[in-house]
């Protein structure tokens, strides 16, 4: 027996219906669909609105702006092809630079170049002007640290077509011993299609060792004692360390020998006298990448020889040569400057005959300069680079030839005075 659980009547065991109450007396489960069932019915909802979802995220991808970032590189791509973006401080317009490691010596400030080149990725061809009608605006910037007690100077970018006719926009960046480092010299460009380029190139400046030396801690008394002074000084001295030679007012009756580093050597003038060469000085293999600095030093001649010969990077400035059969000669692969300077009476008064064609140019101004009574004052045998040299405010007066250029060498006289 069992008893109606609603009305709690006795019913038989197997009774199913209560006949006091009249309900049902069974236990019902209720159907459920199969698993399997559920699941295809919960995906027919489900998978339009996934697909839905991937395509505007795609979508959304394509079209919204994107950020290309690279150290010295960038290739980006879009409906006309794939570019090669790339910085550096080279003539070189296909090599990236993304880091630049420089020495820092005794000059008040130094400079270098940053060059933005684009080409064509497959070619390799320059894409700079075609490339730019895509892009917005460009910016630099260098981010340094805040307490450097030399902050990084440089220049808005622009194209400097008679410094490197080749790259597309360069920024000037200036830097001392003091600058704090390492910085990171960042192009930005923003490209009309809202996309973000950024390049960066590293810079890290590492100060050297000066060496300064005088009549009051070294003997300069004669050629001898001071060609045993710069043998002795380029021994001592690390390859990227500063030498400075500060010579007394007297004149060197014999040739002066640079030994293999670079050398800055200061004239000085007392009672009429400067200090003078007679016989000339001559460098033959200075370190290659280093510049040795001449400054307020007489080279007078007696119509032969060579007042300064190198074969290193050279610069002079405020400097006189008078009657040599070559005033100033730079040979083999060489950069050489002269600016301030004098130059009479002289066979040449310049000669440039440097044959490497893959050498940088230190600076493209040779500016300032008087060239009086010289049978050709400046001959441009052969120069290494293609960059327009710059002679503005030179004076060219009663010269054989003024200037001499079957090398045809691009050159910027347009500032020069012809008399």
């Amino acid at each position: 027996m069992k008893n109606c659980p609603f009305c709690g009547a006795s019913l038989p065991e197997e009774a199913s219906f209560c006949p006091f109450c009249e309900k049902s007396v069974n236990s019902r489960t209720e159907a459920k669909p199969p698993h399997h069932y559920i699941f295809r019915k919960l995906l027919r909802i489900a998978l339009p609105l996934i697909l839905i979802i991937l395509l505007a995220a795609g979508l959304c991808h394509y079209l919204l702006p994107k950020t290309f970032e690279g150290a010295g590189e960038v290739i980006y791509t879009d409906a006309d092809g794939s570019y090669q973006l790339l910085t550096n401080h080279s003539l070189d317009r296909h090599t990236p630079l993304p880091e630049l490691d420089t020495a820092a010596g005794a000059e008040e400030r130094y400079r270098f170049p940053s060059y933005l080149y684009i080409n064509h990725m497959e070619s390799g061809a320059d894409a700079g002007e075609v490339f730019m009608k895509k892009v917005d605006s460009v910016s630099v910037t260098v981010l340094q640290p805040e307490t450097s007690p030399s902050p990084i100077q440089w220049s808005e970018p622009e194209a400097m077509k008679d410094v490197n006719p080749d790259a597309i926009l360069v920024t000037l960046v200036d830097f001392t011993r003091e600058s704090e480092t390492p910085a990171d010299i960042l192009w930005t460009l923003h490209m009309k299609n809202g996309d973000t380029i950024r390049l960066s190139m590293r810079l890290v400046v590492t100060p050297t060792t000066i060496y300064d030396y005088s009549p009051e801690n070294a003997d300069m008394s004669d050629t001898a004692a001071l060609q045993a002074l710069l043998d002795q000084a380029a021994a001592i001295a690390g390859e990227q360390d500063t030498i400075n030679v500060y010579l007394p007012p007297i004149t060197y009756t014999e040739q002066l020998v640079i030994p293999e580093h670079a050398f800055n050597l200061f004239g000085s003038e007392a009672e009429g006298q400067r200090t003078t060469f007679t016989e000339g000085i001559r460098m033959e293999n200075p370190r290659r990448f280093f510049i040795s600095y001449f400054t307020g030093i007489d080279f007078k001649g007696d119509g032969t020889g060579i007042g300064l010969s190198t074969a290193g990077r050279v610069w002079t400035r405020e400097c006189s040569f008078s009657n040599w059969r070559t005033a100033l000669l730079g040979y083999g692969n060489v950069w050489v400057n002269t600016t301030d300077c004098v130059f009479e009476h002289n066979g040449i008064g310049f000669h440039f005959n440097s044959i490497d064609p893959n050498f940088t140019a230190s600076d493209t101004h040779f500016t300032g300069n008087s060239f009086t009574g010289n049978d050709t004052a400046v001959f441009l045998e052969e120069v290494p680079t293609d960059v327009k040299m710059n002679f503005s405010g030179c004076v060219f007066t009663d010269n054989g030839v003024d200037i001499d250029n079957p090398f045809q060498q691009p050159v910027d006289i347009t500032e020069a005075i012809f008399q």
